[in-house]
Formats: C-alpha cells, structure tokens, sequence
C-alpha cells in the first residue's frame, strides 16, 4: 500500500548499496538539531556501505497538523540542502487520512515492507504513528521485531531551549536574524529571480533588486538589514529591504536588495541573498528627502558592520579517493584567491624522510622533526614543502612514499605536529585558506567556515584513476578503489567521516565550473 504513494528521488549520482540508514521527519529548515542526526545517518551508511534516506512528507502535512503558511525551506530548497548534507535518497509520503491513522508499529511495518531498512537514526524526542503515540521506546521494540538497529541523537539545546523549527521560525518573524543563524548553522537565505519593479529605489538615488520569491518561503521581519548577495558567480555586500514600502503607500510585501558597489541589470536573473544582522524596523516618511537621509545612514552603520566582520575564512575539504577533491580544491583557491594547503603532502613529506633516514618508530621521527621542522609555503599555485631547507615536492608523489605516508598517518604525536604546524601557517593568511586533506575539517580545523566532502560515483573514479596511471584496466582500478575506501573508513586512527555540520559535493558528471557555483552558494550561508 506505502510503495504505491510513496514517492523516491534518488538525490545524487552515487552508486547504489544494499539496505538503508533512514531517518523520519518534516526537517523544515535543516537546522542544528537536524544536521546532527543527519550527520549520524551520513556516518553510519557510510560506515556501513548503506544508502541514506531521509523520509520525509509533503509540505500539506505539516501545514494541516501544525498550522504553518510558510516554510524556512521550500520544497525544492528542502531536497536541495538533503543532497548537500550527503542523503542519497529521500522518501515523500503524501498527506492523507490514511497514513495519518496509522498506528505506530503498522507504520513501521509499512516502511520496513517498502524500504530495506537496516538502522534508523532519530532524535531523542522523536515520536510517530496516530496522535504521536510511538516514541522511541516503542522503535526499540519494533527494531527487535523488524530486525533493524536504532540510533538515538541527543537534542541540540541554546540556553536550555531545545533548536526546534518553529523556536527559529519565531526569531525570524521577531528580527532576531543573529541567533536565528547560529541555531540553522547557516546564513538564512531567500533565493528568487529579479523583477522588474516601479524603479522607485533609483528614483531617490538607491537602485535596488527586487526579488520575486517562493510564496512557501517564510520572509522574516520587515526592516533593514546587512546581507550579502550572491549575482552570478560572485558575492557582493547588500543592504536589504523588507516592507511593504509604508512612504509610498505599498501594500505588498517586497524583498529588495541595494548591492554595494554593483552596477548591471540583474532583470530575470537568479540571485540569492542572505540576512545577517538587523539594522531597523520598516517605517514610513515624511518626505522621500527625509526617507533617502536615513537611507545613508543605514548604509553607514551597514558599512561599519562590513568592517567589523572577520576577514580570514576557513574552507577544508576532504573526500574518497579518487572524486577530484584537489581539482575542487584548487580551484576554490585560485577563483577566491586562497592560500592552501595539501595536508596529504606533509604526511607524504614525512614520509620520504622516514624512508630517506630509515626512521621507523614514532620517537625516531618526533625527535628528527624537532630538530628539522617541517615547512610549507603556496607561491603561484604551486603548494610546496621542504624539510632541513631541502624542498620535498617533486619527490613525494610515488605508491612508494605513500605507503610510508599512511604509516606516518598512524602516528598520533606525528599527526599532532603536523596539525600544530597547519594552523601556525593561519596566522599569517590575509584573507582566506582552503586545507585539503584527511581530517582537516574534523581534526585540525573543526571549526572551519565550511567543510566540504567531496565523492563520486566508483565508475568515474576508477575511470579518472586509470587515466592518470595509464595502462591499466578499469576493472583493476575500482577493485583497488573500494579496498582503498574500506582501509581508509575502518582506519583506527583519522578514518574517513563526513564532517560535522560539513556539506557534500557530488562530483561525478558536473563540471568545474558548476561544482564552483554550487560551494560559492555554500560559502555564502556559511557563518
């Protein structure tokens, strides 16, 4: 009955697995709370060579059952940021009187017929079935009886309130846009396509960008804001409007957005802007005079938060083997004109020394780094190393050297200079660093601005691989491939995880250029 309405959208071009890591839930919004049990559900397919699926309803549902009129995802905004929080699946019930009536073991029993559920991942207030009366003591039982594991996330709290979507729903609507974004774990951000308007804004000397948004899509409180705007494939500075433009007799509300130090025509382009700190109530004029002083004024105090944010950013990306994450990697650096650095070339580094002086226990190559530290620079796109001032780069990159890297890796006291020495070399990046390599957004830089994690479908990894090898087969190459990503997942030490609050970036049939739009969308959101 369940298969006949549920609909399945397979969410990027990975290859499929048996079983799936599933979690339930509206997810409005993808805030903090649901990130962290998203994370869990990434991880464990992962870990598990599982699928993920997110099962989720149409919008119908929560509109009826809790009387919401608008959404801080739309629908398409919703499967978007599944696919980029690493779901490969995601799962739509209908909203019907029949689902709705279901008790909650006949509901399970429904999904596990339809979907081979092997875990399901929830929160620890999760509840299901008619009138909410299945929680997770009750999925306890069921997982017995079904024969999958469960897996309970503890809530995510901010000053002893749970993160819940309607908590941040209400921040908006209250122009607490700051704690709004912490508790999303993301800028809240309004995508649309630009309209032309009345040109009122140029009229008074202020062209602005008016936006025509999702109807589903819940616009925060009216006022000025300090945003940012993404136009094409760059991000400018904005101040932004939302009103109903009370001066000039409006009715309707209107997003716009005057972008600082920008002059074109957007007209029917796509823009997206993002809300960062509120800087007045909406209110009506006098006069246009009086109207366009205050604008300056706004556009002052906008000016004086620019200067005040912090300039250097963080990008870590990390990924399997194989999915083209340093060809992502550097050109992120080259476009936003990064500094960078390739973690996996230091533990090559140490490494050739290790092979070079014979050093085979961890003391050995503490005390030899203590004498001889390691030492990196990115001159011209060029990411090089040198030990005892001789320069290792052109040396490192043989099967060789790799094998005594992933020895290297294993090496806790190594890996804690190595990591030292990565975020010494932040203190001197003017404006921004892209660290590529295992662990740098869960170990060395956890708090990075934003961490990617970049895969691909097997066949195009092995395809890429064997390219670069040369004459060998592909068959031979994905062998090697899937071992390579079991060694590297079920490692004891540094194994391969998507990181928390990290994105996923499908890099399999897209080209760079689209890849690159897709992380400056990201790196506008991120905080």
């Amino acid at each position: 009955m369940l298969g006949d309405h549920i609909k399945k959208i397979k969410l990027n071009k990975l290859e499929d697995k048996k079983g799936f890591a599933i979690t339930i839930g509206v997810f409005d919004g993808l805030h903090l709370g649901h990130t962290s049990i998203i994370d869990e559900l990434v991880n464990t397919a992962l870990i598990n060579n599982l699928n993920s699926g997110v099962i989720t309803f149409e919008n119908a549902f929560p509109q009826n059952l809790k009387n919401i009129s608008s959404f801080l995802l739309t629908s398409d905004e919703k499967l978007n940021f599944f696919s980029l929080k690493g779901v490969d699946y995601s799962f739509i019930l209908p909203f019907s009187e029949e689902i709705r009536s279901l008790s909650p073991e006949k509901f399970i029993e429904l999904l596990v017929n339809t979907i081979p559920i092997s875990c399901l991942c929830v929160g620890s207030n999760f509840f299901f079935g008619k009138n909410r009366s299945g929680d997770v003591n009750t999925l306890r039982e069921l997982g017995e009886k079904y024969n999958f594991n469960l897996k309970i996330v503890p809530l995510e709290k901010e000053d002893s309130n749970i993160v819940s979507s309607s908590y941040i729903r209400n921040l908006l609507l209250e122009g607490k846009i700051n704690i709004a974004n912490k508790l999303l774990g993301y800028k809240y951000f309004i995508n649309g396509i630009v309209e032309r308007g009345d040109n009122l804004g140029s009229k008074i000397g202020f062209p602005t960008v008016n936006i025509k948004y999702e109807k589903e899509k819940l616009i925060p409180k009216t006022g000025i804001y300090k945003g940012k705007v993404k136009v094409r494939r760059d991000i400018y500075n904005a101040a932004i409007y939302i009103g109903t433009r009370p001066t000039f007799g409006g009715k309707e509300t209107r997003v716009e957005a005057y972008i600082l130090d920008f002059n074109d025509h957007l007209y029917g382009e796509k823009v997206e802007i993002v809300l960062e700190d509120y800087v007045r109530s909406d209110q009506k004029f006098d006069s246009t005079d009086k109207l366009r002083a205050q604008i300056q004024k706004d556009l002052e105090v906008i000016r004086d938060l620019i200067k005040e944010e912090s300039k250097v950013k963080i990008i870590t990306i990390d990924g399997t083997a194989g999915s083209g994450k340093t060809t992502i990697a550097k050109f992120i650096v080259q476009k936003l004109d990064f500094d960078y650095i390739d973690s996996g070339a230091l533990y090559r580094a140490v490494g050739f020394i290790a092979k070079e002086k014979n050093l085979l226990r961890e003391d050995e190559i503490v005390e030899f780094l203590s004498k001889n530290p390691i030492r990196f620079t990115f001159d011209k796109n060029t990411f090089r190393v040198f030990i005892s001032d001789k320069e290792l780069t052109s040396l490192i990159r043989t099967e060789e050297i790799g094998k005594y890297a992933s020895m290297i890796g294993k090496m806790l006291k190594v890996r804690e200079i190595l990591t030292s020495s990565q975020r010494e070399y932040l203190k001197n990046v003017k404006k921004g660093l892209v660290l590529e390599g295992r662990d740098s957004g869960t170990i060395v830089f956890p708090n990075a601005n934003l961490k990617l994690f970049v895969n691909a479908n097997i066949n195009v990894r092995a395809e890429r691989r064997a390219k670069d090898l040369g004459n060998i087969s592909i068959d031979e190459v994905k062998k090697y491939i899937i071992e390579r990503d079991k060694q590297d997942i079920n490692r004891d030490i540094a194994p391969l995880r998507f990181p928390n609050q990290g994105y996923f970036i499908d890099n399999s049939d897209i080209g760079i250029e689209e890849v690159y739009d897709k992380i400056l969308s990201l790196y506008l959101k991120a905080l």
